[in-house]
């Protein structure tokens, strides 16, 4: 009989997203996005049968029903996902495009030859990981069909990065931008989403404000993001060392001050994680743009200060030149 490792994505994220499901609807249609493993419906009530098997709390309206789901017949091993190919693609999905999908709704099914569920077991997944969230500031919180046939190229992307990537800056922020869905408080997602852009573009602790602040709108710029400008830069390092230092972020005298300063931590948020999504996606897709940013220094350089008599001799320590129209500046 079938057996199927499964992980199932609730249509709860479409519930009152009338006009973004209009303009840019959910996959429909089955796509292989790796070896065996398909991004497809799931029937009626074999999804209902997994939602509540492996739900822990009260389904919101709308997420007793299912979009779409990862599905791998003859699965190798014992348990669900052994080989990671599912935790894998979900992982990279976040890639693609900010949704909702996580480990929730995972389990091993076996049905009999008329399609019927005769085995259902629940995955034993690890907790922090179980819900992801997007940002305040994504409109659309699913996967369309583009998205899918993007999830295939990256996968197959990766897997050829994949030897190459350990110990190095983009492998290092591809790790950490892998948890970064599955944590749902502003500030430690703040956090780890702000550090992990330093991590990218800081190369030594000698004028760091200076490194990002040259280097972030440079490679915002490579990824059609160019409104993430020098200025924006500034307010992330800022908010960055905010956090870092424990600095309060939202103490205001009144509740219309302090509405202001969370919309716009939720609008910084919202254009990390964008920018992060774009540069490391396009990182593991284009090896020469992945040599880039893994040699900031003679890409992106940041002259260093010198000593006050160096400057007074030697104007250019000050200059930094843009290598996109090679204006310069101080």
């Amino acid at each position: 009989m079938p057996v199927a490792d499964v992980l199932l994505f609730c249509a709860a994220p479409l519930r009152f997203a009338f006009a973004a499901r209009e303009a840019e609807p959910p996959l429909t249609k089955v796509l292989e996005v790796a070896p065996g493993l398909q991004l497809a419906g799931i029937k009626p009530d074999i999804a209902s049968a997994v939602l509540h098997a492996c739900k822990f709390r009260q389904l919101e309206p709308g997420g007793e029903s299912v979009i779409y789901a990862f599905v791998r017949y003859d699965p190798p091993g014992n348990h669900w996902d052994e080989d990671q190919a599912i935790s894998k693609a979900l992982f990279l999905s976040h890639f693609v495009h900010a949704h909702e999908g996580g480990f929730e709704f995972t389990a091993t099914i076996e049905t009999d030859e008329r399609g019927r569920l005769v085995r259902l077991e629940p995955a034993d997944v690890a907790p922090p990981f179980v819900r992801a969230y997007c940002c305040a500031g994504v409109q659309r919180r699913w996967l369309t069909q583009a998205d899918a046939g993007e999830l295939k190229e990256l996968i197959a992307s990766y897997d050829a990065a994949r030897p190459g990537l350990a110990d190095t800056r983009v492998g290092l922020a591809i790790s950490t931008f892998f948890e970064s869905p599955f944590v749902f408080h502003g500030r430690p997602r703040a956090l780890l989403l702000a550090t992990t852009l330093e991590g990218l573009v800081s190369t030594s602790p000698d004028r760091a404000f200076k490194q990002f602040t040259t280097r972030v709108p440079a490679i915002a710029s490579e990824v059609s993001l160019s409104r993430l400008d020098g200025d924006w830069a500034e307010r992330i390092y800022k908010l960055r060392s905010k956090l870092a230092h424990g600095g309060p972020l939202l103490r205001s005298v009144d509740e219309h001050r302090r509405q202001i300063k969370l919309d716009e931590l939720n609008t910084a948020l919202t254009d990390m994680d964008e920018l992060l999504r774009r540069v490391l996606k396009r990182a593991l897709m284009d090896a020469e743009f992945r040599k880039r940013v893994e040699n900031p220094d003679t890409h992106w350089p940041v002259l260093r200060r010198g000593c006050p008599t160096c400057r007074k001799a030697t104007p250019e320590l000050l200059v930094v030149q843009c290598p996109q129209c090679g204006g310069a500046w101080q």
